[in-house]
């Protein structure tokens, strides 16, 4: 149920934000008819909202719901509703649609992909325009240096979903759908970061800065905190421990630390491995050991934690809309944890595995090309 009431808990924040009824029921059907015993705990915990609203959006789900069940739970709501004093007489909707109804408002779409071992991202924001179908707005966003490359074309909604299509069947790193209001903020976000470092935004952008103004939202928190509560989630010793595991997730793939900053410390293990001095193979493990720590505390001790901090949340939002919220909840734990300063008594499992893969991979590199490189010795 937790789960639920995390959605809920962000329709009564999209009330207060201002959103339009039609925005906070477009957002509540994402979840509807996958499950019928969330779909009962939904009906059940809208009416735990005390605004018109909720009467509202209860009414909405009487008229999507095909379950009996959960058609008894809504009416049940909505009767306790009433008893509060909660209600409207106003007609909710008319069955017959008059022909000379104002045109169908349509609601933004935005789309954001995993990050990369760069922290490098896709976003895709549709925004329908009266009369010219989609404006559909794609850019390429870095978390280090900013908005990298953005792009705009007019799209059919017909086009825009072969769009969508070919873009899932060619780019290799998953997209999933994400409120249109936090890809516009994180559009700006990027913009602003790009404007901090020194650097021009991209050519075109100045042209569709007031299009993704007027979506993007202030957010406080990623997305991932509105299905999951921080606080039943910090501290869950067994989900860190497992922390290191997620390295070999899909959405992870590729994640490493940039060869420049390990390589220091690659060419430590090297030299351990290789050393002269006669060492047991247990002396040789501590000293590699050693060297991991001293990476993991030397790079992560300031602003670079925290870089990782937020690329785990999004990436625990990520897998979360993919289904797979038991991975969600580990990679929520260890972002969390990741607040806490490095402690190299107890260090964060998924930093350790990173440092770990990062120099195996290092030196597996430099080991593959140095077999290829050819031989300056003519052997007889």
């Amino acid at each position: 149920m937790e789960n639920v009431k995390g959605t809920v808990e962000r329709i009564k924040a999209d009330n207060l934000d201002g959103k339009s009824d039609e925005e906070i029921f477009q957002f509540l059907l994402s979840y509807l008819g996958k499950d019928l015993q969330k779909d009962e705990e939904f009906a059940e915990l809208l009416a735990t909202i005390s605004d018109v609203r909720a009467f509202k959006l209860l009414h909405r789900m009487l008229e999507v719901s095909k379950e009996k069940q959960v058609q008894k739970m809504i009416k049940r709501s909505l009767y306790r509703l009433k008893m509060r004093g909660i209600f409207t007489d106003e007609p909710l909707r008319k069955k017959e649609v008059s022909i000379l109804r104002p045109p169908r408002t349509e609601i933004q779409q935005g789309f954001g992909s995993a990050i990369d071992s760069h922290g490098r991202r896709l976003l895709v924001l549709a925004i329908p325009h009266p009369g010219m179908g989609l404006i559909v707005i794609q850019g390429l966003v870095s978390d280090t240096k900013g908005l990298v490359d953005v792009s705009e074309e007019e799209l059919t909604r017909k086009r825009f979903k072969f769009f969508l299509e070919d873009l899932r069947k060619t780019f290799p790193i998953p997209l999933v759908e994400m409120e249109s209001s936090y890809v516009g903020f994180l559009f700006t976000e990027a913009y602003q970061l790009a404007l901090n470092s020194g650097q021009a935004p991209p050519k075109g952008y100045g042209g569709l800065k007031r299009e993704i103004e007027s979506v993007s939202k202030s957010y406080e928190k990623p997305l991932i905190y509105a299905h999951f509560q921080g606080d039943d989630i910090a501290g869950d010793d067994r989900n860190l421990q497992r922390g290191g595991d997620l390295l070999k997730a899909d959405l992870f793939s590729g994640w490493k630390i940039e060869d420049d900053e390990i390589r220091p410390y690659a060419d430590e293990v090297w030299e351990a491995k290789e050393s002269k001095i006669v060492l047991a193979q247990t002396q040789k493990e501590a000293r590699f050991q050693e060297i991991y720590l001293k990476a993991l505390s030397e790079l992560f001790s300031g602003e670079k934690r925290f870089l990782y901090k937020r690329r785990i949340e999004e990436t625990a939002y990520l897998l979360f809309k993919s289904g797979r919220e038991e991975e969600a909840r580990v990679c929520l734990a260890t972002a969390i944890d990741l607040e806490k300063p490095v402690n190299p008594i107890q260090p964060s499992p998924f930093l350790f595995q990173l440092v770990v893969n990062s120099i195996l991979g290092l030196l597996a590199e430099a080991h593959e090309k140095e077999k290829k490189e050819p031989s300056l010795i003519v052997k007889p």
